[in-house]
């Protein structure tokens, strides 16, 4: 992600962020490549797991006005 692109930081492991459509938990975080799960509601059992680039997904939530629900993962 480059620096100065949003306000929202650095993304992380473990993180999830809320937007009016949907709740998007990141499950892995590669150089270049976000693994990331996607749910109408957070807590439901059916989910989509998809893989983007991480500078699109920062755009993303930017774009939605994401807010973080839950920090990062300690492991």
């Amino acid at each position: 992600m480059k620096v100065g692109t949003n306000d929202l930081g650095p993304l992380a492991k473990g993180q999830v962020w809320k937007t009016r459509a949907a709740d998007i938990e990141i499950v892995a975080l590669g150089r270049r490549l976000i693994h990331y799960k996607i749910t109408r509601q957070f807590g439901r059992k059916r989910v989509s797991a998809q893989i983007s680039g991480i500078e699109a997904m920062a755009n993303y939530l930017f774009a939605n006005a994401a807010r973080l629900v839950r920090g990062p993962s300690t492991n």
